[in-house]
């Protein structure tokens, strides 16, 4: 009887040891600094799925996991979907999976160099001709 709980308590071990959290960007970005294996998991609906795809990303689908050894990270179509995918999948897989705060535009803002904001990348005035191919003054001039 001892040697069937100590299996039991051995086998379940993994998934009771087994992380899920909201990374916010900065988190995200030292988490993908690390050279580990990682899994991305595509949680969202399928029209973002089709117009904003994850390269080599696997779509969320119940009984997914991440390879042993490395970790997952859930994009959703919000945080708290997000969250409750990871929470799902680290509980079935035994493995660390994180959610992404922010989703796919947290995503992408880490992949593409991480910390960038739209505001420091945007020009800071530009000028909106009246027509490429005439010349004169323009019909709005931001600044």
């Amino acid at each position: 009887m001892k040697r069937l709980l100590a299996l039991m308590c051995a086998l379940s071990a993994p998934a009771w040891a087994a992380t899920a959290a909201l990374l916010d960007s900065a988190q995200l970005v030292e988490m993908l600094k690390k050279n580990q294996p990682c899994c991305i998991i595509d949680a969202r609906g399928e029209g973002p799925r089709k117009q904003q795809p994850i390269p080599f990303a696997v779509i969320y689908k119940e009984g997914v996991k991440p390879k042993p050894g490395g970790y997952a990270l859930v994009v959703g179509d919000s945080d708290r979907q997000a969250m409750e995918t990871a929470q799902s999948v680290s509980r079935k897989s035994g493995q660390d999976v994180y959610a992404v705060k922010g989703g796919y535009a947290a995503w992408r803002q880490a992949k593409e160099g991480g910390g960038k904001t739209a505001e420091t990348i945007m020009p800071q005035n530009f000028t909106i001709p009246s027509n490429t191919c005439e010349q004169g003054q323009a019909l709005h001039e931001y600044k």
